[in-house]
């Protein structure tokens, strides 16, 4: 083994290990479904090995909608393999004209990853989101009305999850296949995508490239990291605790200022498994704790509701079939 890096990799491997992400004796689960993004992340992290002591292990999806899928299959084992890494290939049929099919397939995606991770014992599952997604998945929080919380749209590091390339932009990536003559499989993950997403990336983003006088992902990646430093601040003044009990006092939200005490409220309702919550909603509910009203109601999705009683707030979940 040779222990020259070239300048792309260390870099990455700096970033990797300055901030955790990876360290010695990592054993770690590399979700590859051979396009441009995840087979950087792959070679990279082999190549990590010129400096530290890792093991690596392959999982690749095949999701049964393309003709070309067995062909991906035979290629990536034969990379793996080229490499002396074992991989895990997981087929299914179950998504063929399936409504709601991406999130469908997503779900099902991340439940294999860390059922073989925890079968393997692993220490982390690594994916390879880049900057481009976490521009596009900001984009499309602030269209739907997220808060400031919400441009850390993507996490760097959510145990057992790591994402070593968040900085990274497509192009980058693309280049450093291309020096390497390194083939890759069309961006097989196309069809994941939502006509929303489709929209912001071809249309929207290139626009405000356009016009943004420069620095375009930097500006976007100095969201994220304020959304980081606002998060974080968060967790330091309030305790996990306060938000997972079975209610919530006025006082703890009264308490906090206007976008911690939206966030609290927020979390709450998400954490009691509220998860078509609007900003209007969290405003109206707001709007009744600073005003210390009596007994009051408020209706959310799927027939749930918000109850405000004796200064605390609960919610009630209409578990009645055939009510929807």
């Amino acid at each position: 083994q040779t222990d020259k890096m070239d300048k792309f990799t260390y870099s990455i491997f700096k970033f990797s290990t300055e901030n955790q992400l990876i360290q010695n004796n990592d054993q770690v689960l590399i979700s590859l479904s051979g396009g441009i993004d995840s087979m950087s992340l792959y070679l990279l992290l082999n190549d990590f090995k010129e400096k530290i002591d890792i093991k690596l292990h392959l999982v690749h999806f095949h999701h049964g909608l393309r003709d070309e899928s067995d062909d991906e299959v035979d290629f990536l084992k034969e990379l793996a393999e080229k490499h002396n890494t074992p991989i895990t290939v997981i087929k299914t049929n179950q998504f063929k004209n399936k409504k709601g099919m991406q999130n469908l397939a997503r779900n099902w995606r991340y439940e294999n990853l860390e059922r073989i991770h925890s079968e393997l014992k692993f220490d982390k599952i690594a994916t390879a989101h880049q900057l481009d997604d976490l521009i596009e998945t900001q984009i499309w929080r602030i269209l739907r009305g997220g808060s400031l919380f919400t441009l850390n749209a993507i996490q760097l590091h959510r145990p057992p999850y790591i994402r070593p390339l968040l900085q990274i932009s497509k192009a980058e990536l693309k280049n450093y296949l291309e020096n390497r003559n390194q083939t890759w499989c069309e961006d097989a993950s196309n069809f994941e995508d939502n006509y929303t997403r489709n929209k912001i990336r071809n249309q929207i983003i290139p626009l405000l490239k356009e016009t943004s006088g420069g620095n375009f992902e930097e500006k976007f990646l100095a969201l994220n990291e304020d959304a980081v430093d606002l998060k974080e601040n968060f967790n330091q003044i309030i305790a996990p605790k306060t938000y997972e009990s079975n209610e919530l006092s006025f006082i703890a939200i009264q308490a906090l200022n206007p976008i911690f005490a939206r966030e609290l409220i927020y979390r709450f309702l998400l954490h009691h498994d509220q998860t078509e919550i609007t900003r209007a909603n969290i405003n109206d509910i707001y709007k009744m704790v600073l005003q210390n009203l009596g007994n009051w109601k408020i209706q959310l999705k799927r027939n749930n509701v918000v109850y405000g009683k004796s200064k605390k707030i609960t919610i009630i979940t209409k578990l009645t079939r055939g009510t929807l």
